[in-house]
């Protein structure tokens, strides 16, 4: 009946045929709640609709799509754990929102008040409501304890509301500013059992009290993991579900739960749903995660959305967008000075690979805006090594060592006992047969000054007896352009050819699931009134590339933007708008992306080449942009001649064969001008996945076109090139986090390509040290593992 009713003929053909089109992609289904007050469609259990599993043919989908009423042939999937599907649930808001404005540290309060029970007073009934006492098994404060340890790492900081949570501590924990808000407790008649201020006892707490709270914190998501929070008290009035008064009110994205929820249930949800969601998962798909968790149980966890909002994807919240266990780089060469090249997808490397696996000393300066701590972040690669090495029974050696030094100044240590008095973690003496050797990171601001002396003080280091494998020069500024201007003038003084920028990216390309972000969200270009417009933004612009001192992200309307500049070009020609764009871009990503979209979607030639331009400096914001242009897709005349070099129609080739635009006239257009070794990887991308063999890794470059193409998401290294013969599979290994698949992969090769990594201790004199086949060998494995940047001209 549910499927007869929810899903009605169009609706299946239509799943259907998307089923058939994703290709390994899910596809997010949206309700559309109405507010007539007639029912509560929000509160059916959409979840329980089964539908064909994501194994099925294409001709069982058809026959489902045809006769619901049967059983998928297969026995079927239910929609609340699909793999190819999400759910929302869609909720109008009674009046318009503006748009929450990002900060730059980000909150997660956190309230408990499982361990409640007594007598409750609720309005809407004439007797108290008696709570029972929890089991004294129960551990009632689990599942906070699990969102705390998901977060932490994060840009999201944990607040702990002092437990059991009382009107008063929540309204105080609130009105200092939060962006999600988690609740562990009873729900009770669209309202939440909490502890009496007083101490007196239990109290009932109104949901829409709280919603005003929760709107004054500027709170993006709310999670209520408590019983019956996402349906009604009765079929009459429909509004009195928590989630969807919540929502009414204003707050963006609710989850909340379908029927009675368990301690332990709790604990295991929301432990999945937050790390799956600081692992830079869409809300819908963090949800999915945390109801996996809950097997058979009764409890159905479920997402409100209000219509029309923002989607909650990881880049949304700043707070939540770089958790990352290894972080990603990009090589940039150093310039003359004159050409301020940008990072190229081409070159994007992971720093563990990059500094885990090396077998000759390595010396970087990193342009880091992050200013992660990143010993910890290698340490896990180092333990991960030693886990492979002790599984595939290699010599026994120590974890590689990691320090860090903080140069207060520009002037490095002179001593070994200075040295040794200021790094962290404490100095330890390594172990015996630690030849692994010693990391050490130098921590400067971004206004240092290289001195002439520098070199030689970084050379001196060298010389204090600790085998340093690995020397990195962290360059941290919260000003991005200072922070690569800095670095690129540090890597200058050192005599090095290139620096590394640390950039923002998708969790995406830092999980190792996908070398880059698959996911192509739905554009945000909707006019909004009561943003600002062009000159707004212009003279905002201005004045944060003047002082280098961005202010807060203010209310921007995108499509109004664009829309004023398509009557009135307000922003100084081509390159003032190019100039005003890349602004954005540096201080608001936030607002850049919706307004690339909105470039993509409505801007007029050729400022809209300009954006394509500018987007496709990165592989994941040319997604956003093909994803909002719709049909209107890309010509090459509309980027001039001059501009259209390899590496730009070589990047949208692949942005248009990732979106699955492979079959049209612009894609040939653009095709005609594209490299070879792109053309090569498209040729090869079209005899589909299943046939990829791992010759057609032998040219780097050309594997590393097909990994920017999608063609090599999830696969396995070592099973498409099991004794890592062919170059390509290096220069990817390059581009890819370690996981234990890849190091048990590496430590199953033969001792010379470990060699290579470092992984194999480096072997005397003898016949395989002087054959030179060999030596020819390991150098195009090296040059694969790092080759050489083209080098920076004026007019490149």
């Amino acid at each position: 009946m549910l499927t007869d009713v929810l899903l009605p003929a169009p609706v299946r053909r239509h799943l259907a045929h998307r089923r058939e089109q994703m290709e390994g992609r899910y596809a997010r289904v949206r309700l559309l709640t109405p507010d007539d007050g007639s029912r509560d469609l929000a509160a059916l259990r959409w979840e329980v609709v089964p539908l064909p599993s994501a194994e099925a043919s294409v001709g069982e989908w058809h026959a489902w799509a045809a006769e619901p009423s049967a059983p998928p042939a297969d026995g079927g999937c239910p929609l609340g754990v699909h793999p190819s599907f999400t759910l929302v649930r869609d909720v109008a808001s009674t009046a318009p929102v503006p748009t929450s404005t990002p900060v730059t540290v980000g909150r997660v309060t956190i309230a408990d008040a499982t361990a409640i029970h007594g007598e409750v007073a609720v309005p809407v009934f004439a007797e108290p409501l008696t709570l029972p006492e929890p089991p004294p098994e129960a551990l009632t404060d689990a599942d906070g304890r699990l969102v705390r340890q998901a977060v932490r790492g994060s840009r999201l900081s944990a607040r702990v509301v002092d437990a059991p949570a009382t009107p008063g501590a929540l309204w105080q924990a609130l009105s200092e500013g939060t962006q999600v808000f988690y609740f562990g407790g009873h729900h009770v008649a669209s309202g939440l059992v909490v502890g009496a201020d007083t101490g007196a006892g239990p109290v009932w707490l109104d949901v829409d009290t709280l919603a005003g709270w929760l709107l004054q914190a500027d709170v993006r998501l709310a999670v209520l993991m408590a019983c019956d929070s996402a349906v009604s008290e009765n079929g009459e009035e429909p509004d009195q579900s928590a989630a969807r008064r919540l929502v009414r009110a204003g707050v963006p994205h609710v989850v909340a739960v379908m029927g009675k929820v368990s301690h332990d249930q709790a604990k295991r949800f929301s432990g999945s749903f937050f790390s799956a969601l600081t692992r830079g998962e869409e809300i819908d798909r963090a949800l999915l995660a945390g109801r996996a968790r809950l097997g058979d149980a009764a409890a159905v966890p479920v997402l409100f959305t209000r219509y029309g909002a923002r989607e909650l994807a990881v880049e949304l919240l700043p707070e939540l967008r770089e958790t990352q266990r290894a972080p990603v780089a990009h090589r940039l060469p150093v310039g003359d000075g004159v050409v301020v090249p940008e990072p190229d997808e081409r070159h994007r490397v992971h720093l563990d690979t990059r500094w885990c696996l090396t077998e000759r000393p390595v010396l970087d300066v990193l342009a880091d805006p992050t200013a992660d701590d990143l010993p910890r972040l290698l340490l896990d690669a180092e333990r991960l090594l030693v886990r492979a090495r002790n599984a595939a029974g290699h010599v026994r050696e120590a974890l590689r060592r990691w320090y860090v030094y903080d140069a207060s100044s520009d002037r490095l240590p002179r001593t070994e006992s200075q040295l040794r008095a200021r790094v962290s973690p404490a100095f330890g003496q390594p172990a015996p047969g630690a030849d692994r050797g010693v990391g050490l990171v130098l921590r400067f601001d971004g206004t240092v000054v290289p001195h002439d002396g520098l070199r030689q003080e970084l050379d001196q280091l060298y010389r204090f007896g600790w085998d340093l494998r690995v020397v990195v020069l962290q360059i941290r500024d919260e000003d991005p352009a200072r922070v690569r201007d800095s670095a690129e003038e540090l890597a200058r003084a050192l005599g090095l050819d290139e620096y590394l920028l640390r950039t923002s990216v998708s969790s995406a390309v830092s999980s190792g699931t996908a070398p880059r972000p698959r996911r192509l969200l739905p554009a945000n270009t909707g006019t909004d009134a009561s943003g600002r417009g062009a000159g707004e933004l212009l003279a905002w612009a201005r004045e944060a590339d003047a002082s280098g001192r961005p202010g807060p992200l203010f209310d921007v309307a995108p499509r109004t933007v664009v829309e004023e500049l398509n009557t009135e070009a307000s922003w100084g020609g081509p390159q003032g708008e190019l100039g005003v764009l890349a602004v954005v871009r540096r201080y608001w990503p936030a607002l850049y992306r919706p307004l690339l979209e909105a470039y993509a979607s409505a801007r007029s030639r050729p400022a809209r080449g300009l954006s394509l331009q500018l987007a496709a400096h990165r592989d994941e914001d040319l997604d956003r942009w093909l994803r909002a242009a719709g049909e209107q897709l890309p010509l090459p005349g509309e980027v001039g001649a001059l501009v259209r070099g390899r590496a730009l129609v070589g990047t949208v080739v692949l942005g248009l064969l990732r979106a699955g635009h492979a079959d049209t006239d612009a894609f040939d257009d653009w095709l005609a001008e594209a490299p070879p070794e792109v053309a090569e990887a498209v040729a090869t991308a079209k005899r589909g996945p299943e046939a990829l063999i791992g010759e057609d890794l032998a040219r780097p470059d050309v594997a590393v076109a097909l990994d920017r193409a999608g063609m090599l998401d999830g696969v396995d290294l070592g099973r498409l090139d099991p004794s890592g013969t062919w170059h390509g599979t290096w220069a990817l290994l390059a581009r890819r986090p370690l996981t234990e698949g890849t190091a048990h992969w590496l430590y199953g090769l033969r001792e010379a390509p470990r060699r290579v990594l470092g992984l194999a201790p480096a072997t005397g004199p003898g016949p395989e040290r002087s054959d030179r086949e060999l030596e020819v060998q390991l150098a195009a494995y090296r040059h694969a593992l790092v080759p050489p940047l083209p080098r920076t001209q004026v007019g490149d």
